[in-house]
């Protein structure tokens, strides 16, 4: 991963894993299938993500989703060629448009109709994807393997990142392979991007800091729910019932939720615009602290919903010697309590017990109206992520699971100053879905590559010799002083016909009255380079030999030695 991840070795690397196919080999591996191998399938996936980045391996230059989908066409065109020419039973596929012809299941029920012989031949000896000497090629279901993946659309970077959920749920919080507990030594690896020192590209540096800030956002909001759910200490009573036995100033039960309005998606999207619904939560029996705090909610507050069922004594004695716990040994929190989801939202409105709107900005409330809040029942509207309930919808469609929502009984906030992840992520893909705009220099160094002094101006092509500061310096000793690494010459050009004159600081004798006063206009020498750091001017100072020189004081003879003069030429503005 590492390898691919970094362009010097990614166009080498790159080239001998296609050739070997060993993202499929792996994925046929025993371990891929197995209960236990959570992490090698999670490696996997970002070994994949990478082989399948979007760009040139020779230039390093990243290709839009147009070309993209350009060059996959123009491949699958290709084998549709080759479907006719030397295949007549795959005319059928040779003739179906492209879509139809990389779907996965289709091609791999049109390959079907080939013996293992004729299979290989078109593997390997016409499409040449695996190599005749293979002990691989003289499995069938290997060779269909390849030629699905190798044929099949990728889906875009833009399109799975904006299906991505932003709100953490219960598989990502308690997800050790991703999420490490305090108990982590090191010891294996973790399936997390890593912040090099280069960048395939600039998405790439963003796709990163996006995986690595969520993940972030997830610890803390782990410890919080532990810490409230902890505090709140549910259980059953003796008829069975769900009853809270503590108290947390950041969660409490649930009176009632419930979805409200499912709008319709937006043209290219699969998951609803919005997800309404509707929190009730009863501030009775609160001290009087904790109820300002659920007062003082407000529009794009973020709150958690979960549903909690913990076990009865029977139930936990069972999970206690399934997981081979000790004696004394108490099940970890999350069986403990019984958490079955955690669900992530935005405060839309607040209402009080008599529907009035609490804590409103956004001008529907005029400020001579506002009220106290009335009772103490509150209404938070709440938007939750789509995303994550177009899943939850389809796999409840799909028998996967059961459906969260009405089991929901738990609502917990965050501390505002700690709680502003959802707008930084919202941010890092917005900026992911717009064509970034950085400069030519900037790219390199941003990225990693090149030679730093490459992004200096003196390097830069074009560079302005005449710079008009304007009125940027306060007098002429401001001037000066702001360049001490020069002698600098005033001089006053002749507008009207006066004639000109010019007066040197490089002997250090001069008059400071008699200088010219701004406006100014700096020339710089022709064969400037980047000079020596000033005295105070880098961040962990100069060695005492260059801030001896770059301080070093004119010669008696009032020669200026090797220092560059810097011309500078008063001016009258135009009114």
């Amino acid at each position: 991963i590492d390898l691919l991840s970094q362009l010097p070795t990614r166009r080498f690397v790159h080239a001998l894993l296609e050739d070997q196919q060993l993202l499929v080999k792996a994925r046929r591996s025993a371990l891929y299938s197995s209960p236990g191998g959570h992490l090698f399938r999670q490696l996997l996936d970002l070994l994949s993500f990478y082989c399948d980045f979007p760009l040139n391996d020779h230039t390093g230059e990243q290709l839009k989703e147009d070309d993209v989908v350009g060059q996959h066409y123009d491949k699958v065109s290709q084998l549709q060629r080759l479907f006719f020419k030397h295949w007549p039973q795959l005319y059928d596929l040779a003739l179906a448009n492209c879509a139809a012809a990389c779907a996965p299941d289709g091609l791999r029920r049109a390959l079907r109709q080939l013996q293992p012989d004729q299979l290989r031949q078109l593997v390997c000896k016409q499409l040449r994807l695996v190599g005749e000497d293979d002990p691989w090629a003289e499995d069938p279901e290997f060779l269909l393997d390849v030629l699905v993946t190798t044929y099949q659309r990728r889906a875009s970077q833009r399109a799975a990142i904006n299906a991505m959920p932003i709100y953490p749920t219960e598989g990502l919080l308690w997800d050790t392979t991703q999420i490490p507990t305090a108990a982590y030594s090191g010891g294996r690896p973790l399936a997390l991007p890593k912040l090099n020192l280069q960048f395939l590209s600039p998405s790439d540096y963003l796709l990163r800091n996006f995986h690595l800030f969520r993940l972030e956002a997830a610890y803390e909001v782990r410890e919080d729910i532990e810490v409230a759910l902890q505090r709140l200490n549910p259980g059953r009573d003796f008829d069975d019932n769900i009853v809270f036995r503590g108290w947390s100033k950041m969660a409490t039960p649930l009176t009632s939720f419930r979805i409200t309005q499912v709008s319709p998606p937006r043209v290219g999207e699969q998951h609803p615009a919005s997800v309404l619904a509707e929190v009730v939560v009863d501030t009775r029996g609160m001290r009087g602290d904790v109820a300002s705090g659920w007062d003082e909610l407000k529009q794009h507050d973020v709150l958690f919903v979960m549903g909690v069922n913990p076990p009865n004594e029977q139930e936990a004695a069972e999970a206690a010697k399934a997981a081979r716990l000790r004696k004394g040994q108490a099940l970890p929190l999350v069986q403990r309590v019984g958490l079955l989801a955690v669900r992530g939202a935005e405060v839309v409105e607040v209402r009080d017990e008599e529907g009035g709107l609490m804590n409103d900005f956004t001008g529907r409330v005029r400020l001579d109206e506002r009220k106290p809040p009335k009772g103490f029942v509150r209404t938070y509207v709440i938007a939750l992520d789509a995303a994550q309930y177009q899943l939850d919808v389809n796999a409840t469609a799909a028998g996967d699971a059961s459906d969260v929502y009405p089991a929901l009984n738990v609502v917990m906030r965050r501390d505002a100053k700690e709680n502003n992840f959802k707008a930084v992520l919202e941010s890092i893909r917005d900026s992911l879905n717009e064509q970034l705009v950085i400069p030519e220099w900037l790219v390199d160094i941003f990225l990693g590559y090149g030679d730093a002094g490459a992004a200096h101006y003196t390097a830069m092509p074009g560079l302005l010799r005449t710079v008009d500061f304007k009125d940027t310096f306060l007098d002429a000793q401001h001037l000066i002083d702001s360049f001490p690494q020069y002698d600098v010459t005033f001089s006053s050009g002749s507008s009207g016909g006066g004639g000109s004159s010019s007066i040197s600081t490089g002997s250090g004798q001069y008059d400071v009255a008699a200088l010219p006063p701004p406006p100014y206009k700096v020339t710089f020498p022709a064969d400037q380079q980047q000079l020596k750091p000033a005295p105070g001017s880098t961040k962990r100072g100069a060695d005492a030999k260059a801030t001896t020189d770059a301080a070093e004081p004119p010669a008696a003879d009032g020669s200026s030695g090797s220092r560059p003069v810097l011309t500078v030429e008063h001016y009258r503005p135009i009114n």
